[in-house]
Parts: structure tokens; C-alpha cells; sequence
């Protein structure tokens, strides 16, 4: 059952990733390169999971993946900053987290991994293949992302009354729920937990990400 809900979620999170990369190309706003890359990320991470089932964890894909993973939410955290904070602050914020995912790559494609954890078929086996000095990165972004992602969302929610933030900050704990139900072994939840978190915060981004409409002039000319 898992392996059908990982592919789903694969498919789902990159029609998603396509849908913000277009209009990433046609507006060219860092706001929507932060969104797509968070959900690009999600999506190359829900494609391992996907994969794990079929050849357990080949070793590239399994770093590239785990920095997918441990990365996203700083991106999704990112582009929440950009409804949430003065632009300038969001543009240090993605700097700066783009900066520790580079450090983050090189030190996991330069760690060894362990092969019994790789063996393993469709495990959730997070970073346990890799040492523990490479995992340090880890909550550098986590910690900050998720802050951004959840306080920030909700914040727009209750300061400026935005649909779009509620949306955000539901779908951003029920995938946070989905994690930590999976560290008490409940990992069948947490392909379908993403999947439904993914998708309510695809429809606040795209409420936040709507033009405003313009104001009718009612104003009879004359």
C-alpha cells in the first residue's frame, strides 16, 4: 500500500513543482524559485521513497535524496517568508539556506554510508545510513524552515485575516504530524499524510501567489 501512496504523492508533488516552475519562468520573483525549489525537493524525495520499494537505496540517489528531504522545508519556509517579512529579509533568509544545502551536498557525497541501511526496501530509513557528523546540517535548516513555514503561515492568518496562510499552516502540521507519527513506527501514515499536507499548502501558495484583483471604477465617465 505504501509504494501506491508514495507514487502517488511522486506524481502529485511534481505536478505541483511544474505548475510554480512556470510561472517561476514567466515572472522570474525569487518568492517563486524558493516554492519550487521546496517542492522539487519534495518531489525528488517522495520519488526515492518510491524507488526504495523497487531497489532499496542506491547510494547517489540515497544522498541526493536525503538532502532533498532535509532541505525542503527551509525552501517551503522561504517562500512563506516572502507573504510574511520585507523581501530583503527573505532574500537573506535564501541565501543563507542555500548556502548551508551546498555545504550539506558536498559533506554528504563525501561520507561514507552504511549498506546495510542502503539494503534495506521501501524502510523509511532517514539519515541512518550516513555518519552522524553529516547529519549535522540537518536541523540547521529544519529548525529555521519549519519556524518560518508554520509561525510565518499562521501569522499572515491571524494578522492579516489570509486564507492562504491558514491553508499553509494546516498543511505544513499535518506533514509535521506525519513525521513524528513515523518516529513512533507508524510509517504507513506518512506518504499519505504528506501527500494530503503537500496539496493544502500547493492551494494556500496559490491563493498568496493570485494577483489582486484590480478595483472597478464604478465611476461613470462623462
Amino acid at each position: 500500500m505504501n509504494i501506491i501512496l508514495w507514487g502517488f504523492a511522486t506524481a502529485l508533488s511534481g505536478y505541483f513543482a511544474y505548475s510554480i516552475l512556470r510561472q517561476w519562468l514567466t515572472k522570474r520573483k525569487p518568492s517563486h524559485l524558493a516554492w519550487f525549489i521546496g517542492f522539487f525537493f519534495y518531489f525528488f524525495s517522495a520519488l526515492g521513497s518510491t524507488v526504495s520499494y523497487f531497489i532499496g537505496w542506491e547510494p547517489s540517489m540515497y544522498r541526493i535524496w536525503y538532502v532533498a528531504a532535509a532541505s525542503l522545508v527551509a525552501f517551503l519556509g522561504a517562500g512563506q517568508l516572502y507573504f510574511t517579512v520585507k523581501p530583503k529579509v527573505a532574500h537573506a533568509f535564501l541565501i543563507l539556506i542555500a548556502i548551508i544545502t551546498i555545504a550539506m551536498f558536498v559533506k554528504v557525497f563525501n561520507s561514507p554510508l552504511n549498506p546495510g541501511q542502503l539494503a534495506l526496501h521501501g524502510e523509511e530509513i532517514g539519515g541512518t545510513a550516513l555518519p552522524r557528523d553529516a547529519r549535522l546540517y540537518s536541523p540547521m535548516l529544519t529548525i529555521p524552515g519549519s519556524f518560518a513555514l508554520i509561525i510565518g503561515s499562521f501569522y499572515t492568518f491571524f494578522r492579516r485575516h489570509s486564507k492562504a496562510g491558514l491553508w499553509i499552516g494546516i498543511g505544513s502540521l499535518i506533514i509535521a504530524m506525519g513525521g513524528t507519527l513515523t518516529r513512533f513506527g507508524l510509517t504507513d501514515i506518512l506518504p499519505l499524510a504528506n501527500s494530503v499536507g503537500i496539496t493544502l499548502i500547493f492551494y494556500g501558495y496559490s491563493l498568496a501567489a493570485k494577483p489582486a484583483a484590480l478595483p472597478v471604477n464604478t465611476q461613470q465617465a462623462g
